[in-house]
């Protein structure tokens, strides 16, 4: 998990177990590695994890994901810089079809105050498995984007979303394993 807001950076790798998780600093070595077992700990790290410190429980927007290709979306995104954000924008909505919310969209591309990445790996039944999602946001909101991870597969799906929902949704999926192993 990567994410960045400013000065503030967190570059760790988070182990799910069943019963715990473990949480090892990827960038900052004087940082301990740790192991979080209770909810408690869960939350609060993961509300520190994504520089959040308010509690949301408001429910998603009702705006409509973008939906579009993968290998569209990261050509378009390593070019953000180069384009207008005006250029971006009709690149984005002729790729989507949506006049309302590419837009914004493109306007955390262009200009995004804080950045995150969240890479997946699982082993099911001997096989590695891999996904990726990224949430951006700038003063007009934030997105959260969710990529295929199969390269035969090209396609990309964003939804807007607060960074309050987003620490919400992270604590939530965290907190599953242990709720499984724990019978609740």
């Amino acid at each position: 998990m990567k994410f960045s807001e400013g000065e503030y950076t967190q570059d760790l790798c988070l182990q799910v177990f069943k019963d715990t998780i473990l949480l090892s600093h990827l960038i900052d070595t004087d940082a301990s590695d740790c192991e979080l077992k209770t909810p408690e700990e869960i939350k609060r790290a993961s509300f520190y994890l994504l520089n959040c410190f308010q509690l949301t429980y408001s429910t998603l927007s009702d705006s409509p994901a973008l939906l579009m290709s993968r290998r569209k979306y990261e050509e378009l995104r390593e070019q953000a810089d180069a384009y207008t954000l005006y250029v971006l924008t009709e690149r984005l909505t002729a790729e989507t079809g949506d006049v309302v919310n590419s837009p914004q969209l493109a306007s955390v591309m262009k200009s995004p105050t804080a950045e995150g990445e969240l890479k997946l790996c699982s082993m099911h039944e001997g096989t590695w498995y891999f996904q990726r999602a990224l949430y951006m946001e700038n003063n007009s909101g934030g997105w959260l984007v969710r990529v295929s991870g199969k390269p035969a597969e090209d396609w990309m799906i964003a939804v807007p979303l607060t960074r309050p929902q987003l620490c919400s949704i992270f604590y939530r999926w965290l907190l599953q394993p242990i709720e499984v192993s724990n019978g609740e």
